[in-house]
């Protein structure tokens, strides 16, 4: 075989190999997106299972919880603590919601963000407490503004 020819075969063999290869990490790439959407959903998931279960296996925990969506004024100042870093987190958690979500890596099948800002709207002790810690806000803006009911 003739040197010019075999170099064309070679060409040809190794572009073959190319686009082989380029399938083959398309494929991984596809994989591997799919197991981190997996992961943040059941992260997410696991979080949210986290923190209901502290407040449901816990009695005290929830009678401040009943209270302060209900009266956030009527908590004294303990008890305004635990209920506040109860809403923090599960500000947090909006907030990584909505930051995966940006990113692609979640599917929507239960939309975190838009029943925290269903259930702050329609809570008065949310409200209340949102405008106590507005000073201290250091979250996101926008979710703020979508958690607070707009003043007519």
């Amino acid at each position: 075989m003739k040197p010019k020819k075999l170099n064309a075969w070679l060409t040809l063999v190794a572009n073959f190999g190319v686009i082989a290869g380029l399938i083959f990490l398309g494929y991984e790439i596809r994989q591997n997106t799919t197991q981190l959407r997996a992961e943040a959903l059941y992260s997410i998931n696991e979080a949210i299972s986290m923190l209901n279960a502290g407040v449901y296996n816990d009695a005290v925990l929830a009678d401040i919880k009943v209270r302060g969506e209900a009266d956030f004024s009527s908590l004294n100042q303990i008890e305004r603590e635990q209920f506040s870093m109860y809403q923090f987190d599960r500000i947090n958690l909006a907030e990584l919601y909505l930051a995966l979500k940006d990113e692609g890596l979640t599917d929507i099948h239960f939309p975190f963000d838009q029943f925290l800002i269903r259930d702050f709207r329609s809570k008065p002790g949310l409200q209340q407490f949102l405008k106590y810690v507005d000073e201290d806000w250091e979250g996101s803006r926008y979710l703020y503004d979508q958690l607070l009911v707009p003043e007519k």
